[in-house]
This record gives C-alpha cells, sequence and structure tokens, in this order.
C-alpha cells in the first residue's frame, strides 16, 4: 500500500522546497505562475489531500503574520573543538533554519554556550532580556546533559541526539528507514556481501539505529555472507584491513572517508573491486555514494516545531517530547557501481586464524 502524498513528498519529485510547494498549493502569487500550475498538477496525479488540522493551524499562522519582523529564535552551539565534517552539517541545517524562519517572520542568532564567559545561567538571563523565547539545540560531538538551564521561560527543539537530558521535542534523520532502504537497494543491485565500519560513540549517541537494521537486514542473507559490524573508538588503517581481509565485502558503509585511501594503498580498486558509501555524504567535500541527510530540511522543520509552540504558549520541558523524523535521500557518487551488473565479485572470506 503506498504511502500517502505529502507536501514534503511532492517537493521531493518536484525538486523544490516544501514552503515553496506549500505556497503553490495555496495559490499564493509569491510563486511564479508556471511554479503554481506544475506543483498543482503535479498534486492532483499524485492524489494528494491537505491536512485539514495541519492547514488550521499554519493558516492563524499566516493570519497573524505580517511582513514586519516578529522576532528572534536562538540557534545554541558549544564552543567544543570544531570538527570540520560537522561544520559543514551545521551549515546546512542554518541555512534551512533561516529560510524557513525567514518566511514565518523570524530571524535565527546564534548563541555559543561556553564563549567569553557564556555559561547556561547567563544564556538564559541574555535571551529573556532580549525577549527571546524559541530555541533551537543544534548537534553537538557528544551527548550531554543540561538540567541546571531554565527550560520553563523558552519553547525549544534539540537537532539529533545531542541531549540526554532534558527531553526535548526532537527533529532528527529517520536513520533506521535511510539505513535499511539503502541496504535494500545495494542487495537489489547485487551487493551481496555488505560490511558496516562504525564508531561505537557515534551508534550508541543515536540509539544503534545504525548497526540495528544493518544486523536485522544481515539474518535476510544466506549465512556465509553475513558480515560482523567493525566498531572502533579510533579508527586505524591497520584495525580497518585486518578486518576488510578477513570478510572481504563488496561495498564498506561508513563516516570514515580515510577508508578509500587506505584501500588504495592496499591496492583494491575502489568502487571497481570494493565500493565505498558515506554514512553522511555533506561531512564529505571531496566526494562519495551516501546519504544526503536533507539538513535544510531538518532545519526548517527545527523552526516549524519552535513557531508552533511559541503560538500555543508551550514552554519547558514537554511531558510527552515528539520525535519528528526525516528520511535522508541516496546521494549517487564516485565510489559506488550502480549499474545493475556493477557490483563487485563477491570474494571468500579468509579463513579464520
Amino acid at each position: 500500500m503506498s504511502s500517502r502524498p505529502s507536501i514534503r513528498s511532492l517537493a521531493g519529485s518536484l525538486g523544490l522546497s516544501p514552503a515553496t510547494v506549500s505556497e503553490a498549493l495555496r495559490g499564493s502569487p509569491r510563486v511564479a505562475l508556471v511554479t503554481r500550475d506544475r506543483v498543482q498538477r503535479a498534486a492532483e496525479k499524485a492524489g494528494y489531500r491537505p491536512n485539514r488540522l495541519v492547514g488550521q493551524v499554519m493558516a492563524e499562522i499566516r493570519r497573524t503574520h505580517n511582513p514586519s519582523f516578529h522576532g528572534t529564535i536562538a540557534a545554541l552551539i558549544t564552543t567544543e573543538p570544531p570538527n570540520p565534517r560537522r561544520v559543514r552539517f551545521h551549515e546546512h541545517i542554518l541555512a534551512g533554519a533561516r529560510s524557513r524562519a525567514d518566511e514565518l517572520g523570524y530571524s535565527i542568532e546564534i548563541f555559543r554556550v561556553g564563549e567569553g564567559g557564556l555559561s547556561l545561567r547567563r544564556l538564559a538571563e541574555v535571551l529573556r532580556a532580549r525577549g527571546i523565547s524559541g530555541l533551537i539545540v543544534m548537534p553537538f560531538e557528544s551527548a550531554r546533559d543540561w538540567l541546571d538551564f531554565e527550560w520553563q521561560h523558552f519553547s525549544a527543539v534539540k537537532m539529533d541526539y545531542c541531549l540526554s537530558r532534558p527531553r526535548l521535542h526532537t527533529v532528527c534523520p529517520d536513520h533506521h528507514v535511510t539505513t535499511l532502504n539503502a541496504l535494500h537497494r545495494m542487495r537489489d543491485l547485487g551487493y551481496t556481501r555488505i560490511g558496516l565500519c562504525l564508531s561505537d560513540l557515534l551508534d550508541v549517541r543515536i540509539h544503534r539505529k545504525w548497526s540495528g537494521p544493518y544486523i536485522a537486514f544481515q539474518q535476510e542473507l544466506p549465512p556465509g555472507d553475513r558480515i560482523p559490524v567493525l566498531f572502533y573508538d579510533e579508527l586505524t588503517a591497520p584495525q580497518f584491513l585486518r578486518w576488510y581481509r578477513r570478510h572481504r565485502p563488496q561495498v564498506v558503509v561508513s563516516h570514515d572517508r580515510r577508508i578509500v585511501n587506505w584501500l588504495e594503498q592496499d591496492g583494491v580498486a575502489v568502487p571497481q573491486e570494493t565500493g565505498f558509501f558515506n554514512l553522511n555524504c555533506i561531512e564529505d567535500p571531496t566526494g562519495s555514494t551516501g546519504f544526503d541527510l536533507v539538513p535544510s530540511l531538518l532545519g526548517a522543520a527545527a523552526v516549524e516545531s519552535v513557531v508552533a509552540q511559541l503560538y500555543r504558549n508551550e514552554r519547558g520541558v514537554p511531558p510527552h517530547p515528539k520525535t519528528i523524523m526525516i528520511e535522508g535521500r541516496w546521494q549517487s557518487g564516485p565510489t559506488f557501481l550502480e549499474s545493475p551488473a556493477g557490483a563487485p565479485a563477491a570474494v571468500s572470506p579468509a579463513p579464520a586464524p
């Protein structure tokens, strides 16, 4: 049974932003006539029907919206040592957040917790003095507790799984479904030996939503094609190559782009002999096949969540936190053969020592 078409699914199929599709479906003059016609024809063909409850809420937001400035939403970032991979991801989240905030009459301002003595207590004082009630907690490198912040004064959402406590509303990628879909697509393309090389810390932080679907998928394969996850704390070339030579995967799924270099230095042609699939392509400026976790859509969804809370005058830690998960997209690149007969030939694993 096919899923009900939504504004986001229409936006994905048309290559437009959800905001543009929403405006076009309402016949807004801010969208070019040719685009409005294109969106409305696609919606009719797909059988799209608007969600009346959501429509009523957004109509009320638009009714009270005027071109004047409504306020500022704070994006909270820590001063932990910057990780170049995460910087790119943050930039895309903030771009999506700023675009959606602007459409709703808000601006985004970054506050760096810990910078210049900006403690959580001082941050709350500054935000209240500025009249800022909406917060987006940006992703951290490692999960932490922020229990001593005065949440009762703010409408907040956290990105991904950056806060262990308190439990706030969350916007994050749907890692489980995204991973499982990719594994099935690889199998359909002829890949039977798929290996996962993964930071144990990162996997634990997202509640095993990478290794979980991988292990479940492995149970669908013949026992001889099942490959154990290579969990690591700090991955090294010798550690990876020992695992690779033992199990001989046709494709390695991982965050760590160094794997491509290690394979090539070991005489393995990528992607002809072994493919590489990146768990987050945005973090790889050199280009690879893998997941586009659509961070701009994550940022836009975070703004929508905060604005909805502000509209409903909801403040503090929610009694029943909600999680908005957005499915990622497969992004083609140079590290994986996608032709029907493109999968590298399976090689028998080395015998156990």
